[in-house]
């Protein structure tokens, strides 16, 4: 392979590939080997594929994404280097997964490999054969009929994954699961009029239905349920209440590198992932300091708790199986962002090879909180000094279905970075009989969910989201602290108090996963290789807050293809390879992949280059506030530094932030 000092503009090459010559017009430079993959790579993986012939005409891709240099390589890196660009393609064709890595920068297949027993991420396509399939079926259309539905255009019908319940006539079998909306009272709410009892099981590959599930009429929902209120308030009158910048943005965007106060980090958007993070770094004082290498969401686990044909298999495995950055939506100005944010648009790989631009998916803002950073007044001199807070935020909202998912990533001016993810959209609600608690019906229809409207019951569910979260503080190799809250009684001897708590601090040596105990624990990642002028290990202190965990029995199939909302926690050693909490293919999976195969070795971790799993979660009790809209609801994990800085890293602001002139 041949190097040179950066990828050259208006290159064009030829290869002979598989007894054809492909000419390759690369348009494209890119300017950080972090880079998402550009319009005319995308396009240039696609033909070099159709060109060896591996593609067929019934080809899909489901994802397509880059492949990252080697972490040393990117971590030398300097404007002006040399760039490796490579492609990683998911294929699927004639039932059959397969996988292709290649080399952009030499137009080279360096890997096709046939992926067996297998289902790639839902697409498009999926959910226009699943609609194909049932368009003429006798048995549907007569369902349908006795429900009044005798124009098929009245309601909407789809296939979902249908996870996996070891069911004989799903096997070997690309699944889908149909349920059905009433659609003619319009698209504000479609959610709200679900048909049920009716259900239907197609293989998406052949067209076949497989099964009916006929389990009797139930009425549809008839009363509308938009959220765009007919009745706006007007009293209290609410007025705009807005974030300004009046001199200007302190962001300094320079392409795919933000830069802000003494943080930088590198961005970029994936099909799956949605919004990577990477290279994040602090500059303190004259030293540029490493706190991560790369942080992005890695799964979803979403189980429903109901157990009827229509529900028991709702447990979604929405990054895997659908994609945050896939489904990541427009951003609306002075809404969903700030009017003075900085938008972005994304260009992501389509299921036909070609490259699609999705306008406004991206947001960079500060935000000033309301709360001081620090203060303190002192009363002797009646002088008082403070700051106040400003976060520097970047934001994409995937929606999935009927939920939509606030992800932002938080920088903060005292050195912590917060993950928070807020659930809104709409409740799934589950269609019943019942009108009123004192309805006969209500004990047996209200058994796994809340009546949010009549005729309407909400669901009860989970929402769990897992982080991979590659710290590296300073340096690449760096282990994990634990320093468990231990309470202590004291003697006599020892003063007039009886008790105390202490630390006792240990460091894990291998692969696995933490818990806490009822005590608590402090985890931190920590680099035993520096000390700072006290003596302290620098450390970043890994604050999970108040999670939900997984309550499901450990043998039920969705859990078992969950593993990792069992624990808070899991370390596992380095793998460029190991990026999904549950496994690389979770669609219709048996369980077993992901982060329980990545520590299944126990690889040591002390002083070495590790990498963290943070699972987020909550279960979700609904409520009559949720509907028709659910209100944002908010969970986050913070890491903050711990004896990292010589002292509080925002003490130097100046002092014209205090009067808001910064």
């Amino acid at each position: 392979m041949t190097k040179y000092s950066k990828a050259r503009k208006g290159l064009i090459s030829s290869v002979i590939l598989g007894g054809c010559v492909a000419t390759s017009n690369i348009l494209y430079a890119a300017e950080h080997p972090l880079d998402a993959l550009s319009p005319s790579e995308i396009q240039q993986a696609t033909q070099i594929l159709r060109n060896a012939e591996y593609l067929k005409e019934d080809a899909v891709i489901p994802m397509m994404s880059l492949i990252e240099m080697p972490k040393v390589d990117v971590l030398k890196w300097q404007p002006g280097d040399y760039i490796q660009r490579s492609a990683f393609v998911n294929i699927r064709q004639d039932r059959t997964v397969y996988e292709a890595d290649l080399d952009l920068t030499e137009n080279e297949i360096i890997r096709w490999e046939e992926i067996p027993d297998v289902q790639s991420q839902q697409v498009h396509a999926d959910i226009v054969n699943g609609q194909r399939a049932l368009e003429d079926h006798e048995q549907w259309q007569k369902a349908l009929a006795e429900r009044g539905y005798n124009n098929l255009d009245e309601v909407s019908c789809f296939p979902v994954t249908p996870g996996y319940f070891n069911l004989e006539n799903e096997k070997n079998r690309r699944v889908g699961r149909v349920y059905c909306y009433d659609k003619s009272f319009g698209a504000a709410n479609t959610f709200a009029h679900p048909v049920e009892g009716i259900y239907a099981v197609v293989d998406l590959d052949s067209g076949d239905v497989l099964e009916v599930i006929d389990m009797g009429v139930v009425p549809v929902n008839s009363t509308e349920h938009s959220y765009k209120e007919k009745e706006i308030r007007t009293s209290p009158k609410l007025r705009p209440v807005l974030q300004e910048a009046p001199r200007g943005s302190n962001i300094d965007l320079n392409d795919n590198v933000v830069m802000w106060q003494n943080w930088s980090f590198h961005m970029r958007l994936e099909r799956r992932e949605g919004l990577v993070l990477s290279l994040i770094n602090y500059l303190d004082g004259e030293e540029q300091r490493s706190i991560a290498y790369q942080i992005h969401a890695s799964e979803m686990f979403v189980p429903y708790m109901d157990s009827s044909p229509g529900w028991y298999f709702r447990t979604f495995m929405d990054v895997g199986e659908y994609g945050l950055g896939a489904t990541s939506t427009t951003l609306v100005k002075g809404v969903d962002c700030p009017k003075n944010a900085m938008y972005r648009d994304a260009i992501l790989p389509n299921a036909t090879g070609d490259a699609e631009t999705h306008e406004a998916i991206l947001c960079l803002f500060e935000r000033n909180t309301g709360r001081p950073l620090w203060r303190h007044a002192a009363d002797g001199n009646n002088t008082l000094e403070s700051r106040p807070d400003v976060e520097l935020v970047v934001r994409t909202i995937p929606t999935i279905g009927n939920y939509d998912y606030i992800i932002d990533y938080v920088f903060t001016l005292h050195g912590n970075i917060r993950v928070e993810v807020g659930a809104t959209g709409i409740d799934a609600v589950k269609g019943v009989v019942t009108k009123y608690l004192e309805d006969p019906s209500a004990a047996k229809d209200l058994a796994t969910g809340e009546l949010v409207a009549p005729g309407l019951v909400a669901v009860w569910h989970d929402h769990f989201i897992s982080f991979r979260v590659d710290l590296d503080v300073d340096v690449t190799d760096n282990s994990l602290e634990t320093a468990a809250l231990t309470p202590r009684l004291l003697t006599p001897e020892e003063g007039p108090r009886l008790s105390l708590y202490g630390y006792e601090r240990s460091f894990s040596e291998f692969e696995g996963a933490l818990n806490h105990t009822p005590h608590g624990e402090v985890w931190r990642v920590v680099n035993e290789g520096r000390k700072t002028d006290l003596g302290h290990h620098p450390g970043i202190h890994v604050e999970t807050g108040h999670q939900a965990l997984a309550k499901l029995s450990t043998d039920d199939y969705p859990q078992q293809r969950a593993a990792f909302t069992a624990n808070p926690l899991w370390v596992s050693q380095f793998d460029p390879s190991e990026r999904y909490a549950g496994g690389d293919y979770p669609t219709q999976s048996r369980g077993g992949n992901g982060l329980p195969a990545y520590i299944r070795d126990k690889a040591s971790i002390r002083n070495k280059d590790l990498v963290l799993w943070v699972t987020m979660g909550f279960h979700h009790s609904t409520r009559v506030e949720d509907w028709p809209v659910m209100p944002a609801k908010w969970h986050s994990f913070t890491l903050r530094p711990f004896n990292f800085f010589s002292k509080n890293p925002s003490i130097n602001l100046p002092s014209e932030f205090k009067r808001g002139l910064f």
